[in-house]
């Protein structure tokens, strides 16, 4: 009881341990991991996926922010010579030298990600080119943001930018009663896998800025938007754009293809006239 009382969740962190080992089983089956390969695990908490995943065999290097639980966790696999538990903030860690460091040409990453730490986690995600696939569980709403394909009002910044890197599919359904304590909100475990490099455009950062200029009124059509938010209201400009992109200037944010997004980008980025 008193393990219990020391590691209570931590608001401040966001967490939420997950407690259901049918759930964690099936998400390590689904990382489809060996023994020749590496495993990065956010935020371990508890170790529910940890144990799965030691017994797989691979490398897993788990980078847990909670001291006291950093704690537990390297007491709990200490002698396990592919078992690495750090004490780290995942948003400092550099993932592809962490698996270059360790002799691997690629590596999977798992986590239950803190709801306060999604988007800052699933923007970084296209940038890891050591990645083979992810296995991320998020809140049911941002996950539904996430695969949702043009035409439906959920289709945002998060959708558009994603899917220009990633192929994503969902995986798992998870209900609150899988956790502790038990949040308002259902929960998905989407897998990522980098899509062919040249697919999404280069200069991601970039891209990811014109997105959300390019939402910040994603009310209005996208004549407007161009105008009031890129100065872009001169007729000839506008046409041009629809005729290199093949979006209309009549359309809203949500409607265009990831294709239209792409073509968009490049020709504001080098000048409609060019």
């Amino acid at each position: 009881m008193s393990n219990r009382r020391r590691h209570e969740a931590k608001r401040s962190l966001g967490q939420n341990f997950l407690v259901s080992k049918e759930t964690a089983g099936r998400i390590v089956e689904e990382a489809q991991v060996g023994p020749e390969g590496l495993v990065f695990e956010i935020g371990p908490g508890r170790g529910a996926l940890t144990l799965p995943l030691a017994g797989t065999g691979a490398h897993v290097v788990a980078f847990e922010i909670d001291r006291s639980l950093f704690g537990e966790l390297q007491e709990r696999f200490r002698g396990s010579e592919r078992m690495e538990i750090l004490h780290r903030d995942i948003r400092g860690v550099e993932l592809d030298g962490e698996a270059e460091e360790r002799g691997y040409e690629t590596f999977t990453l798992l986590g239950n990600i803190p709801y306060n730490l999604t988007s800052t986690i699933l923007l970084d995600l296209p940038g890891w080119r050591r990645c083979r696939a992810a296995l991320l569980m998020i809140q049911r709403e941002v996950g539904e943001r996430v695969i949702a394909p043009p035409g439906v009002r959920e289709c945002g910044i998060l959708s558009v930018f994603m899917q220009s890197y990633m192929d994503i599919e969902k995986v798992l359904r998870v209900r609150p009663g899988s956790f502790c304590p038990r949040p308002r909100v259902e929960s998905v475990v989407l897998r990522f896998t980098p899509k062919a490099a040249g697919e999404g455009p280069g200069e991601r950062e970039q891209f990811l800025q014109f997105l959300k200029g390019a939402f910040s009124q994603r009310r209005k059509k996208l004549g407007s938007i161009f105008r009031d938010v890129f100065g872009m209201g001169d007729a000839g400009n506008l046409s041009r754009l629809e005729k290199i992109s093949g979006a209309s200037m009549d359309n809203r944010p949500e409607d265009l293809s990831l294709g239209q997004w792409k073509r968009l980008f490049e020709t504001i980025r080098h000048g409609p006239g060019s």
